[in-house]
């Protein structure tokens, strides 16, 4: 008898079906393979691989990054339209940062566009220029979604430590803390892989600006750690942040 599959291997199957049959984790998992082409183009030509054998990795990278923006026409009036529900939220502070990050990114993935067209040659562009513009925009959508992540943590270690303390002998212990963070690991995964995802996607604008520099190993690394937490964030309800 062949053994049968089990409850927790279907469901697993269940939600890998469920990220590929959405636009989102289809482009996160094409994002994947770009920046892990990127790293091992990298690695094997540091090793001294064969020249042919980089260049087709180079080639796979460019290709899956045109695709990606062909993917994309249309998501930034997507952020646009979504600026205009944040500037309902109830709490000010998030509704300036979320709005914000939602007409930066439509900005970006705007121009992103225009970047597109030039590539097909629709248009003529400063390549440079118009990247450089795209970058800057894309950096700041994630600075803002990092100031973000920092204020939500804040309010979850402020409201750990106040549970602990209050859970200790006659409430008056300090909890340490290891323990407050190891509660809001638990209590928050979504803060948590958020905080991941936008701290690896800020060194690769970052590095194209000029601002750091990274060799094109580190910036493929860094575009595998954020691409693994944004498909993580799509495994369970709880692990995605709102508005994020």
């Amino acid at each position: 008898k062949e053994p049968h599959p089990s409850s927790s291997q279907i469901m697993a199957v269940a939600r890998i079906f469920s990220i590929t049959d959405k636009t989102s984790g289809r482009d996160r998992i094409c994002r994947l393979v770009q920046y892990g082409s990127k790293l091992t183009s990298w690695a094997l030509e540091a090793k001294g691989f064969s020249v042919e054998l980089v260049q087709k990795l180079k080639d796979l990278e460019s290709t899956i990054s045109t695709a990606r923006k062909l993917f994309r026409l249309g998501k930034s009036l997507d952020n646009f339209r979504a600026a205009l529900q944040t500037i309902h939220l109830g709490n000010p502070i998030l509704r300036l940062i979320v709005t914000l990050i939602k007409l930066n990114r439509g900005l970006y993935l705007l121009l992103d566009h225009l970047i597109w067209a030039a590539r097909m040659r629709f248009v003529n562009l400063q390549m440079s220029y118009w990247n450089d513009r795209a970058n800057s925009f894309w950096m700041l959508a994630i600075f803002l979604s990092l100031l973000r992540d920092l204020y939500e943590l804040a309010v979850a270690v402020r409201a750990e430590w106040k549970r602990l303390k209050s859970q200790s002998v006659g409430g008056k212990q300090p909890p340490s803390a290891v323990q407050v963070v190891r509660g809001v690991a638990h209590s928050h995964p979504a803060l948590v892989l958020d905080v991941v995802k936008n701290g690896a996607d800020l060194l690769i604008p970052s590095a194209r600006l000029g601002l750091v520099r990274l060799s094109d190993g580190t910036v493929g690394l860094a575009g595998v750690v954020s691409s693994m937490a944004g498909l993580a964030s799509m495994w369970k309800d709880n692990w995605k942040l709102i508005f994020s």
